[in-house]
């Protein structure tokens, strides 16, 4: 028997206890069973029984399965049960045809599952690291209500959504992320290998050296010195590692470090929208599907890593359970913008909540992708210029004295 913590909403009280149970299965069902919105659970003390411990060990292998598998092998489900093939016939024609390893060893293991007659969503819900609550949920969805074909179709939808902002970022990165690495391996090589042939010249003329010479140099002799450049590299290295320890392990910081994220200029708003956009499109998915209110936030928030927006969902599902409107809800949250609440609250006054999250993200998918174009063009000629002044500069510094000797001798 096991001992686990957990927190959680109920009524209008929000709660942190303890609880007994054979594993976490038994203990969310418990608490579930009890009218309880769990927001927390871990064990704490004692042995898990009735788990599958090889399945765990073996997960740890298949937690990293392509979101492009995925998302072909969604395509390819939701086809097959529209064209009226029963899901088992689906998953085993499916199965044979992954050549992942990985994806193939999990898709066997729901093969096997369904075939003993565990309902669907349960036995993709058991593979929660590839298959999220989201799509567990869905997959629930179209098993309740017969239509599965049309809820794959819209994770499908889903998928590529997300896949299409991930795609657009790295897209409009890549051009000014080539030009900064040029410049700063171009600067690089004239520092380490070119000044120091200056500085010899320089040194056998004798005399006193122009202003910016005399920086270029010392910051030449500063990057080859072990003790300069190294230790300077080496620190910046380690406030990185830091960094990333502080907001792996550190919930305040991480808490500061997930909201200065939504500060940074340009990068900060592309950043907000895209959030803004995915969690309305899961939230109109699954009220589509019919899932509950406070299950639909709950659920939303597993679709995002960032911690101020998580805590954000929490705090309008405690106030849900005191009876206010969600739209009053999101309007009182600093991170969700008037326009968010405004197109909620005709939700709510129309009784067409779905379609007005699906608005709702398809509105800030486009005010996302004019950001990725502002800061497309933004960023580009930012580097050509940082690049040709960086040269230009170090360029005319070394040969300045060269010119004032030209100037004398004239």
């Amino acid at each position: 028997m096991a001992v686990y913590r957990w927190k959680g909403i109920k009524g209008d009280k929000f709660l942190n206890e303890k609880i007994e149970a054979l594993n976490k299965d038994e203990a969310a069902f418990k608490l579930k069973k009890e009218q309880i919105i769990i927001t927390y659970l871990e064990k704490i003390e004692g042995e898990e029984i009735g788990t599958d411990e090889p399945f765990k060990k073996r997960a740890l292998f298949t937690s990293k399965v392509p979101v492009k598998e995925i998302m072909e092998f969604t395509k390819k489900f939701s086809t097959m049960i529209r064209a009226g093939l029963t899901v088992i016939e689906t998953l085993e024609l499916l199965k044979n045809q992954i050549e992942h390893d990985r994806f193939k060893a999990i898709m066997e293991t729901i093969y096997s599952d369904v075939e003993a007659g565990t309902p669907i969503a349960t036995s993709f819900g058991k593979h929660e690291k590839v298959f999220d609550s989201i799509y567990a949920n869905m997959i629930k969805a179209g098993e309740v209500s017969g239509k599965l074909d049309f809820f794959l179709a819209k994770l499908v939808t889903s998928i590529e959504k997300t896949q299409g902002i991930r795609s657009r970022i790295k897209s409009a990165l890549f051009y000014p992320a080539i030009l900064f690495t040029v410049a700063v391996g171009v600067i690089t090589v004239m520092l380490i290998y070119v000044v120091p042939v200056f500085v010899k010249m320089y040194g056998s003329v004798g005399g006193a050296l122009p202003l910016p010479t005399q920086i270029v140099m010392n910051v030449s002799s500063f990057i080859r010195n072990p003790l300069g450049g190294g230790a300077f590299f080496a620190g910046i290295v380690g406030l990185v590692v830091i960094f990333r320890m502080l907001v792996k392990n550190n919930l305040k910081f991480r808490r500061w470090a997930h909201r200065q994220i939504f500060r940074i200029p340009v990068m900060g708003d592309m950043a907000h929208k895209s959030t803004l956009s995915k969690l309305a499109m899961v939230q109109g998915n699954l009220t589509s599907a019919g899932v509950p209110v406070l299950e639909t936030l709950d659920i939303t928030s597993t679709s995002t890593n960032n911690v101020v927006i998580k805590e954000s969902l929490v705090e309008i599902k405690r106030g849900i359970t005191s009876g206010e409107s969600l739209s009053a809800l999101f309007e009182e949250e600093e991170l969700f913008p008037p326009t968010y609440s405004a197109m909620v609250a005709v939700g709510e006054k129309t009784g067409n909540m779905e379609d007005m999250l699906n608005a709702i993200a398809f509105y800030y998918e486009e005010e996302f992708d004019t950001s990725v174009d502002r800061m497309t063009s933004m960023l580009e000629p930012l580097m050509i210029v940082f690049l040709g002044v960086t040269i230009g500069f170090i360029i005319v510094a070394m040969y300045m004295p060269i010119f004032q000797m030209g100037q004398l001798m004239g």
